[in-house]
């Protein structure tokens, strides 16, 4: 296990637990800030899993969790993806592994990102659902919007059918 404490990560084998990681990273003043039910995995169960217990990404949609990682395709094939600042273009190749079950890849060794210990994990002002109901406020804005808006041209009407007292053309 090595650790970068300039970058805030930490090396680890796919084998090793989570509460041995945090164990090491502990002695060092740092975190991986996990949930206590989670450190029982093994870093590559926790991250087949979806990563369990871990931070909320939507409290800092700039950090990141997995910086890194090396595995292996259930074709033997070998994937490396080395230790970067989080990325904004190309493939999300880890989307692959996290939360995937080990379907497409075992991991083998993974980059993850540390915190220094005593800091507050960040939260909300305020507790909110992640996809609540529809509002009745909403909703009128909603259908006041959708009045508002131009209504899109009516198809046109279907030929109407020919009158019986009409004799059938050739």
């Amino acid at each position: 296990m090595t650790i970068d404490r300039e970058s805030l990560l930490v090396e680890a084998n796919g084998e090793a637990t989570l509460a041995d990681v945090e164990a090491t990273l502990l002695r060092e003043g740092l975190t991986l800030d996990v949930d206590e039910a989670a450190r029982t995995m093994t870093t590559r169960e926790w991250l087949d899993r979806g990563a369990p217990g871990a931070r909320d990404r939507w409290l800092d949609p700039a950090d990141q969790l997995l910086a890194g990682l090396d595995a292996t395709l259930k074709d033997g094939r070998k994937l490396s993806i080395r230790p970067a600042p989080r990325r904004a273009v190309g493939p999300d190749l880890v989307a692959l592994v996290v939360g995937c079950g080990g379907r497409f890849a075992t991991v083998t060794r993974v980059w993850l990102r540390v915190h220094v210990r005593g800091v507050a994990r960040p939260s909300a002002p305020f507790d909110y659902p992640r996809d609540p109901p529809v509002s009745d406020d909403e909703s009128s804005f909603l259908d006041a919007l959708a009045r508002a808006l131009p209504s899109p041209p009516s198809p046109p009407s279907p030929p109407s059918p020919p009158s019986p007292t009409e004799p059938d053309r050739p």
